[in-house]
């Protein structure tokens, strides 16, 4: 009797390692996602002083590719993407 008993507990004392385990890797998981959001929102917000009225962004994921284009840039750029040379 002694021996089931001890079986037992050693079964409840594994289950409670396992749940325990399965909790920390879960809060671990959650906590390296919520710092990778918080590193990517730091990383998009960059600060570019720009003068001119036109800039390339790419939009994707927003940021700025080229900044203070002229208007002969951006007929340049359109002629690019349309084919024409």
């Amino acid at each position: 009797m002694q021996n089931g008993k001890s079986d037992l507990w050693n079964i409840i004392d594994l289950l409670k390692r396992v749940i325990f385990g399965a909790f920390i890797v879960n809060i671990t998981i959650v906590g390296i996602f919520i710092l990778y959001l918080i590193k990517k929102e730091d990383s998009a917000i960059t600060a570019i002083d720009t003068t001119g009225v036109y800039n390339l962004v790419n939009s994707e994921n927003g940021e700025i590719i080229a900044t203070d284009l002229t208007a002969d840039d951006v007929n340049k750029i359109m002629e690019t993407i349309n084919g024409k040379n």
